[in-house]
């Protein structure tokens, strides 16, 4: 059955590009002229940069904990809401002092994304499909950067830096519209889901669940065991050096690259995306 693939991992896939574009679009905006026009060092360019990640850490539980309790898909909406407002609103900062405070709710606003969408993927794909379904929206980040460096480059060549944060703010609402149309928390709530689809999803997730009903729920876990699980702790410092990095790289690049070329931003996107 193809139904879900389409219906749920398109719209995830999509929406976590956008999102990934709206973190990572302020490294051209700084070389294409956001520097020069709010007086930004070198180094208040990394504070704005990282700013971002400690509001990122506030809803990363909460988020994760709503999605299997409550609903994804609305929060999901309202993040997306947010993301356009303080997208919008970056596009009309006059100090650097607006930008940090922004830069920060968009790392609240963007916190619980990645938690609740690959919770709301658990809801839609037994085990066996769970792993390449995973993969799939993993790919937001690549995809995001092939998109982000041309899109943003051209922007700011043909406009400057302000439009470039309207622009794409604008385009987390005509996503948000996309995502309220066609996305479903769960398969019993999907009317355009096929009976025969809907049917081995239940039955296989049912027997899935059932095979885990001896299992200690994870929920009832106590923290001070969540920290002394040394493979969980192991994959905790792989990943946090993976994001410095990652982050690291990805943010400056453009930066990096005007200076070596002094091209304009239009050819800094399009080097970017190699």
């Amino acid at each position: 059955p193809g139904t879900r693939w389409l219906r749920v991992i398109a719209p995830i896939l999509v929406t976590c590009i956008i999102s990934f574009m709206d973190r990572v679009n302020i490294s051209f905006a700084l070389p294409g002229g956001m520097e020069q026009d709010l007086g930004i060092t070198s180094q208040m360019a990394g504070v704005a940069s990282g700013i971002f990640f400690i509001g990122y850490l506030f809803l990363q539980i909460p988020g994760g904990r709503l999605a299997v309790y409550g609903s994804g898909k609305r929060f999901i909406a309202w993040s997306l809401v947010a993301w356009a407002i303080v997208s919008i609103a970056t596009g009309f900062v006059t100090h650097q002092y607006q930008l940090l405070v922004l830069r920060f709710i968009l790392g609240i606003s963007e916190g619980g994304m990645l938690p609740v969408v690959l919770t709301m993927v658990s809801n839609w794909f037994p085990e066996k499909e769970l792993g390449r379904a995973n993969a799939f929206v993993m790919m937001f980040a690549p995809l995001g950067g092939m998109l982000t460096a041309p899109v943003s480059g051209a922007i700011i060549a043909t406009l400057d830096w302000r439009w470039l944060f309207i622009i794409e703010g604008l385009l987390s609402v005509v996503v948000l519209a996309i995502w309220w149309l066609v996305i479903s928390d769960r398969p019993e709530e999907a009317r355009w889901l096929p009976a025969k689809e809907r049917d081995y999803l239940l039955t296989e997730l049912a027997r899935e669940s059932k095979a885990r009903e001896g299992m200690v729920p994870a929920a009832k876990a106590p923290l001070k065991a969540v920290f002394r699980n040394k493979g969980l702790m192991r994959l905790v410092v792989l990943n946090f050096f993976y994001q410095t990095g990652d982050y690291g790289y990805t943010l400056w690049l453009p930066t990096i690259l005007k200076n070596l070329t002094g091209g304009s931003m239009a050819n800094v996107g399009v080097l970017a995306i190699l």
